[in-house]
């Protein structure tokens, strides 16, 4: 507890708000500890099952929804807003946030189906924009920040042993239905390959973040770790973002060609092209490998299930423009499908469920941090805004056959991203005629 004498000028003999006494950005210091060690376990919780267990594959109620990470992001959140300060929201989430509370009226109102599953899916959009503006405080603050990466780098170590595992073993302790794949601690594999994609954007990315070298290095071999997730869900569409991705930090990051970093990663990925040139029929032979041509070559292909699916909102553009289906309503670009699949394309799913505006929002929210201009960078800061370009750009690309505007990990990131890079931007200028 902060002392009297603490809290006064000593020359001016005057009071100073407390708040400026006891706050490192929005979390206070008297309660750092504590959400230093909830973010903790905010990043350990993020791959853990739902609280329903009992089946396989996507959730279709409340209670398969709700995970030990919610409750989590709940308690936090609700801390932060009674003991600290909680960091602004930017205009376009602010936008995107209107709109889901916009889109339940046509969802309850207008178009057909179960009011059940349409509060259902309202409140997994909603969970996952609350991970969204809990990331924006954390990523405020260093510590808090720090202590997040730590867990996110211990549960995606501990996931690697399962996935690992139950990818070279027949005996699985996370049965697949699908032989040649795994699906680690989640409902299915199609969730371990977006948790691999967006764990692998949030530790690479901010992985120069922390102020110990051990911390980094492990971010680093954790990032990793969770790309493989990827392969070894065997989702196409994963497999090409990883390599798209590593493909164009080294185009963005040829500024830094005369930095030894830089060199020894070219290295590192020619000699990974080499290699996947050398064993390409044997890796074409695996059933990842099958997955990823089958991928690149359905890409020219016309009659394909996403290809589909764009015909069908096209042809129902009628009946959703301009407001959206509502959440939860998005197969109704086609009635007749026996299994009622939602929209699999990230950003037309949030344009046919939460119309146009829903539609701005998020985009405008994802593009955010990379149209924000930022200060005078040193290499680290450079390094990190190259990364995270990159991985946010690729994004978009993961999202023609995934769903984020629902991914926890993905909305927590893109939280964490955007504060970072507002407050770099709001860093004043080093005058240069002051000396250091």
């Amino acid at each position: 507890m902060i002392g009297e004498n603490a809290l006064r000028a000593p020359r001016l003999g005057r009071r100073v708000p407390p708040v400026l006494a006891w706050r490192d950005g929005p979390f206070p210091l008297r309660d750092l500890t504590l959400f230093r060690r909830l973010a903790f376990v905010v990043g350990m919780a993020l791959p853990l099952l739902t609280l329903k267990t009992s089946y396989y594959g996507t959730p279709t109620d409340l209670s398969s929804r709700v995970a030990l990470v919610d409750v989590l992001c709940i308690l936090m959140l609700s801390l932060l807003i009674l003991r600290g300060s909680p960091a602004a929201v930017p205009a376009p989430a602010a936008v995107y946030a209107f709109a889901i509370v916009l889109s339940l009226f046509p969802a309850l109102v207008i178009s057909p189906g179960s009011e059940t599953y349409a509060w259902t899916s309202f409140a997994a959009i909603l969970m996952a924009f609350l991970f969204y503006v809990l990331g924006l405080s954390i990523g405020e603050s260093r510590p808090v920040l720090t202590s997040l990466l730590a867990g996110a780098c211990c549960v995606t170590l501990v996931e690697s042993v399962i996935v690992f595992h139950d990818y070279f073993f027949s005996s699985q302790w996370f049965p697949d239905p699908m032989e040649g794949r795994a699906r680690g601690t989640f409902k299915a594999n199609g969730q371990l390959g977006a948790y691999g994609f967006c764990a692998a954007g949030m530790l690479i990315t901010m992985g120069r973040v922390p102020e110990s070298r051990r911390l980094r290095l492990l971010c680093l071999v954790s990032g990793l770790l969770a790309a493989s997730f990827v392969f070894t869900a065997s989702r196409r569409t994963g497999m090409i973002c990883i390599a798209a991705w590593a493909v164009a930090f080294a185009v963005l990051g040829v500024r830094f060609a005369d930095r030894r970093f830089y060199r020894v990663y070219l290295a590192l990925l020619a000699a990974g092209i080499l290699a996947l040139a050398v064993s390409w029929v044997p890796l074409t032979n695996s059933f990842a490998g099958k997955r990823m041509v089958e991928g690149l070559t359905r890409l020219n292909q016309t009659d394909g299930f996403i290809q589909t699916q764009h015909r069908n909102i096209i042809r129902t553009a009628g009946e959703w423009f301009p407001f959206g289906f509502g959440p939860g309503r998005g197969r109704l670009i086609d009635e007749t499908d026996p299994e009622h699949h939602e929209v699999h394309n990230g950003l037309l799913a949030v344009l046919v469920e939460q119309g146009v505006l829903g539609f701005l929002g998020f985009v405008a929210m994802v593009l955010w941090p990379l149209m924000r201009r930022t200060g005078r960078q040193g290499e680290d800061r450079a390094v990190r805004r190259i990364l995270l370009c990159s991985f946010l750009l690729i994004c978009f690309v993961f999202m023609f056959h995934n769903t984020l505007y629902r991914d926890r990990t993905f909305l927590l990131f893109l939280g964490m991203a955007t504060a970072m890079v507002r407050q770099e931007g709001n860093r004043p200028e080093p005058d240069p005629e002051v000396a250091p």
